[in-house]
């Protein structure tokens, strides 16, 4: 097995499996987005709501906003000795006061954690009309994709390596998949066609369709895989990644030994 990282730039990377099978690579993406734990808005206390809007939907908005999440220094509820969730070990406390007329933004919450902050400080939270008020306090906490989308590091994508195959004997030179190419990665040389990053291929297979019967066949390689990571903010992608290999590890070492059980 082997993993070659094509990007990796902010939020944003992109990376190859190679000599792999697609049950482990969808193993991969779910560990990724389901098995990482983050940080998150859990539990929100209104002092005042003097807003449009139900405490309710507030309390929606409020946790579906991305927080940074450092790498060390908070435990899991579960796994921390206090009984109500609540301290410095496994929980954030997040303040707003805000009184319009105005919008709150993310970015008025304030943290007792300086690593533990929106992502970004430009999120609407709610439009204040004159004389409204609007007082909380929010309590983050550690958790998993699993237990709810909020928790959810980022988005994990993959596809199979596109395979281009040219049949030079049928390939009249005519350079209709050139035109039929929707993202432009087909080019002539030397009357035939060449593919300049398979990578891009979306295995639309309008090429094959546009040019002469059996002269292009555009299929997958199932051992190879294309995958893309998009962040929330809250943590690196490429912290995501390691953090996913090392949830997996831990299972199929948990499974292992409950075979050697049996």
């Amino acid at each position: 097995m082997e993993l070659k990282i094509r990007k990796l730039e902010g939020d944003e990377m992109g990376f190859t499996l190679s000599d792999s099978n697609p049950a482990f690579a969808n193993a991969l993406r779910r560990a990724a987005m389901r098995e990482v734990p983050v940080m998150a808005i859990d539990e929100v206390e209104f002092e005042v709501n003097d807003s449009a809007m139900y405490d309710e939907i507030l309390a929606h908005r409020l946790a579906l906003i991305p927080l940074s999440t450092p790498a060390k220094g908070y435990v899991l509820p579960g796994e921390c000795g206090c009984r109500e969730g609540r301290c410095p070990k496994c929980s954030v406390s997040l303040t707003l006061k805000r009184e319009g007329p105005a919008t709150a933004l993310s970015g008025d919450l304030k943290s007792t954690d300086e690593e533990v902050v929106p992502v970004s400080g430009s999120i609407p939270i709610i439009k204040l009309e004159r004389g409204q008020r609007l007082e909380l306090t929010a309590i983050a906490r550690l958790g998993f994709g699993k237990e709810h989308a909020k928790w959810q590091p980022g988005v994990v994508a993959y596809k199979y390596m596109p395979v281009f195959e040219l049949n030079e004997k049928a390939c009249d030179g005519c350079g209709a998949c050139v035109k039929a190419c929707p993202v432009n990665i087909i080019k002539l040389s030397k009357g035939k066609p060449k593919i300049s990053d398979i990578t891009l291929c979306t295995m639309c297979k309008g090429c094959a369709e546009a040019c002469p019967p059996k002269a292009i066949r555009i299929g997958s390689d199932p051992t190879k895989f294309i995958f893309r990571i998009d962040s929330a903010g809250g943590m690196p992608p490429k912290q995501i990644l390691l953090k996913a290999m090392g949830a997996l590890k831990g299972k199929l070492d948990e499974f292992s030994k409950q075979v050697k059980k049996l």
